[in-house]
C-alpha cells in the first residue's frame, strides 16, 4: 500500500512540476517587466494570437542566446513566464 501512496505523490509532484513557470506568472509584474525591458521597439498587440508557453519559450531562447535578437536580454525565466501572461493576457 505504501508503494501506491508513494507512486500517486510522485506523479502528482510530477505533474506540477512539468505544469511550467507560465501556470504560475504574474501579468502584473510582467506588464512592468514589459515596460522596463520591451516597449521601446515592442507593443503588447504584437504577440496577438500567440501562446503565454510559445511567447516565454521564445524570450527564454532569446535570453539563452539561442534566438537573435537586436538586444540582449537577461530575464530570468520568471520574467519571461510574466512578461508572456502579460502580451498574451494570460492566455
Amino acid at each position: 500500500m505504501k508503494f501506491s501512496k508513494l507512486s500517486i505523490v510522485a506523479v502528482m509532484v510530477a505533474g506540477v512540476a512539468g505544469y511550467g513557470s507560465t501556470a504560475f506568472a504574474d501579468a502584473a509584474a510582467g506588464k512592468k517587466t514589459f515596460d522596463d525591458v520591451c516597449a521601446e521597439c515592442h507593443e503588447a498587440a504584437d504577440f496577438e494570437g500567440e501562446s503565454a508557453k510559445d511567447v516565454a519559450a521564445s524570450i527564454d531562447e532569446i535570453v539563452a542566446g539561442k534566438k537573435k535578437h537586436k538586444e540582449k536580454l537577461t530575464l530570468t525565466a520568471q520574467q519571461a513566464a510574466d512578461v508572456a501572461a502579460y502580451v498574451t493576457g494570460g492566455k
